[in-house]
C-alpha cells in the first residue's frame, strides 16, 4: 500500500500487487495451457495440473486485485474502488462512521501477519484481503493522521 495525496481535503491509498498477481496469474495460465496442450498419458494427471491451474488464477482474480481507497473531506466520504479483470466494483461509506486505521493480526507458527482494518460503527472494514509479513504501521498511521486521531 501506498499514499498517492494526502492534503488536508483528500487522502488517496493505492495497492497495487503486481508482482504477486502476475506470479499466480502466470503459474495458472501456464498450467492449464498445459493440460489442455500436453500429452498426458493419464487422465488423473491432466485434472490435477487443471485443477492447480484454476486455483492458482482464481486466488489470483481474488486474493490480489488492484484497490484505490479515498478519503475525501469534502464529499465526506470513503470510497474503495477494487479492480479486478472482470471489472470494478466501488464501496461507499460515510466518513463520519470511521473511527480510525489498526492493525488486525494473526500469529502462526511464530510468524505475525498483519492486514490493515478501518474501526467503524458498525465493526471492522478490512482494507486487505490476507494478512502480509509487512508491517502496516505506515498506512495506518497515514489514515489516522488524515483523520485526525491521536494516539493510535
Amino acid at each position: 500500500m501506498h499514499t498517492v495525496v494526502n492534503t488536508r481535503g483528500l487522502l488517496i491509498i493505492e495497492t497495487r500487487p503486481w508482482f504477486l498477481a502476475g506470479m499466480f496469474w502466470a503459474m495458472g495460465l501456464a498450467a492449464i495451457w498445459a493440460a489442455a496442450t500436453s500429452d498426458f498419458n493419464n487422465i488423473t494427471v491432466r485434472g490435477l495440473v487443471l485443477v492447480l491451474g484454476l486455483g492458482a488464477a482464481a486466488m489470483a482474480y481474488w486474493f490480489f486485485p488492484y484497490q484505490r481507497f479515498v478519503f475525501d473531506r469534502r464529499e465526506a466520504m470513503f470510497t474503495r474502488r477494487i479492480a479486478r479483470i472482470s471489472g470494478a466494483t466501488v464501496e461507499q461509506l460515510a466518513l463520519a462512521e470511521v473511527d480510525r486505521a489498526a492493525a488486525e493480526g494473526d500469529t502462526r507458527d511464530g510468524a505475525r501477519m498483519e492486514r490493515v482494518v478501518l474501526l467503524t460503527r458498525n465493526g471492522r472494514y478490512p482494507l486487505e484481503y490476507g494478512f502480509y509479513s509487512t508491517p502496516r504501521t505506515r498506512t495506518i498511521q497515514t489514515i489516522n493522521r488524515w483523520l485526525g486521531v491521536r494516539d493510535a
